[in-house]
């Protein structure tokens, strides 16, 4: 037999036994969570069910959510029964500067409970119109 051929069927044995030792084990099994057998319920710590709210067309109406934060809401009345709500969340530091600001504008149905997400924000309302 040759160098070469001699080379070769070692490089060949070399390369057969990389796949087997380079092998991936799954450590998911190893530390996925057991259940323990009981139901727990995560509940938000920044939501807020701000219940019926009375608004007035085109006229703001500010909310204290506590925590330097607010929330102001503007609605315009769409028809008969929609809104559309514009609403901005204002958080502000223990200076009174303002640290964020975050607006979105959504379409509800009046005497309709909704649910908005706003930042890191959960809040739930209810809109009414009031006539001025």
């Amino acid at each position: 037999m040759g160098t070469a051929h001699i080379a070769t069927v070692i490089t060949m044995i070399f390369a057969s036994l990389i796949p087997s030792s380079c092998s991936k084990v799954s450590t998911l099994s190893k530390t996925a969570a057991k259940p323990d057998g009981t139901n727990s319920i995560v509940i938000a710590t920044n939501a807020r069910n701000l219940g019926e709210l009375s608004l007035t067309n085109h006229y703001e109406t500010c909310i204290q959510l506590g925590a330097g934060k607010s929330c102001t809401i503007r609605p315009n009345l769409i028809d008969r029964k929609d809104l559309q709500l514009t609403m901005s969340l204002e958080s502000k530091k223990i200076n009174g500067h303002t640290e964020g600001l975050i607006v979105t504008q959504v379409v509800a149905r009046e005497g309709k409970s909704f649910e908005v997400a706003i930042g890191d924000m959960n809040l739930t309302l209810t809109p009414n119109i009031v006539s001025n």
